[in-house]
């Protein structure tokens, strides 16, 4: 044999020898551990599924989120019938704290809530600002699924801001200014409005929304004041009286300090406004703005979900009204609800999908295949709609904002009709004039 032949028969013999360590010392499907770090959690057989709510417990639209997230829990079994049903064989356990419509609330909520380590999502919370860079960046940061019924401000979904695991089944309000917008000017010819907000990112950004669409259509935001600014809610009333406002925009919630109904109030007060057309939004939908104000609410204007589509839904009307009825002792005061409870089930659904059953009874979850469930969501039919979550969040990507004018608003008169109703998406919003 030649040297070269025995050269070439050593690099071979020594390659083959660098193979075989290599396969040796390498970790094979079956050994390598996919759920490595925080990834994953292990529930063992009997042990509950941990979900969290971290809701408002002075506002409405929490307290109604909160009631539904039970009703949701309740219909695992595919009965409303008070016993809570099981998730894979598992309980769940519900864990609430308030986000008490606060940036401070939201994040001392998310903290209280993430003690639990195998927590796998949260409903919540009511607020935006509770949830901007706090309560969503926390749950991100812990790979732990965090579904609002109720956030609407447009940057939560920004996809310069967007926190990964944050997902909300509530319209973006992009689509809401844009209605409200359209109302104001082309069907109750108003030319100047007034713009009262509260400091929250709800509120300012549903202003600005408003204001910026108001002006595509060559009208004038005259003024744009802070209800919470030196002043208050008079400084804002005199400075639309001083523009000759014909339009007043207010999208400030009940729960709020001053309220919805207190700008209401002074704004009705004012003899130079007398003419001048109101609108809220639906943050302020409530029945307790009606009660509020009695006969002083009549002709108000107020912006929100169509409620026409849900009222005319057999299982919502057969089914769930009633026992959201007999859970709350009346029907729902504002008009997040069916949100909360699709919520729920997307998680529930996300769940399902992400889960391994282990040997035993017990179960495995990924919790990047959560967040990669929901975003599988195309086409679902829910209760508040149909829903398709995107990269960045929005789970609605569309849908039809209603105005309803006072006392013939649906939360107090189911079936109530609108004055004026469109459809929207949020693709046509960003690439639309």
């Amino acid at each position: 044999m030649t040297k070269t032949r025995w050269l070439i028969i050593g690099a071979v013999s020594s390659l083959l020898l660098v193979a075989v360590i290599a396969v040796l010392l390498w970790p094979s499907s079956e050994t390598a551990d996919p759920c490595a770090g925080s990834r994953c959690t292990s529930i063992a057989a009997g042990e509950p599924i941990f979900l969290g709510s971290l809701l408002s417990d002075d506002a409405t639209s929490g307290i109604d989120s909160l009631t539904s997230s039970e009703l949701a829990i309740d219909y695992l079994d595919g009965r409303f019938d008070g016993i809570a049903g099981r998730l894979l064989d598992h309980p769940i356990s519900l864990i609430s704290e308030n986000d008490d419509c606060t940036p401070e609330g939201g994040r001392l909520g998310a903290e209280r809530l993430l003690e639990e380590e195998k927590l796998l999502g949260v409903i919540g919370t009511t607020c935006s600002s509770s949830a901007l860079d706090e309560a969503d960046a926390l749950m991100t940061a812990r790979k732990t699924l965090i579904v609002s019924p109720s956030n609407s401000a447009p940057s939560l979904t920004d996809a310069e801001r967007h926190q990964r695991y944050y997902f909300r089944t509530a319209l973006n309000d992009l689509l809401q200014g844009e209605v409200a917008a359209e109302f104001a000017y082309n069907k109750i010819n108003g030319r100047k409005a007034a713009v009262m907000f509260s400091p929250s990112a709800y509120s300012s950004q549903l202003g600005d929304a408003f204001g910026n669409r108001f002006r595509l259509r060559g009208g004038i935001v005259a003024s744009r004041t802070d209800i919470e600014a030196k002043g208050g809610v008079s400084a804002a009333v005199k400075a639309a009286e001083r523009k000759k406002a014909d339009v007043v925009f207010v999208p400030v919630q009940m729960s709020s300090k001053p309220s919805c109904a207190d700008v209401v109030e002074a704004v009705r007060s004012s003899r130079a406004l007398r003419s001048a057309r109101i609108i809220v939004s639906e943050a302020c939908q409530d029945r307790t703005f009606l009660e509020a104000l009695g006969k002083r609410a009549d002709g108000v204007y107020a912006s929100g979900p169509d409620a026409g589509d849900t009222a005319d839904d057999p299982f919502y009307r057969s089914e769930y009204l009633p026992a959201f009825k007999r859970s709350a002792g009346a029907p729902p005061a504002g008009v997040f609800d069916t949100n909360a409870f699709d919520a729920v089930n997307l998680i529930f659904g996300a769940v399902r999908q992400a889960a391994q059953r282990q040997p035993g009874g017990g179960l495995l979850i990924d919790r990047e295949k959560l967040r990669s469930a929901l975003l599988d969501v195309k086409g679902y039919s829910g209760l508040s709609g149909t829903l398709d979550c995107s990269t960045t969040g929005d789970c609605a990507q569309g849908g039809r904002i209603a105005i309803y004018e006072a006392p013939n608003w649906p939360v107090s008169r189911p079936g109530a009709e609108p004055v004026f109703s469109q459809s929207k998406s949020i693709a046509e919003l960003l690439t639309g004039p």
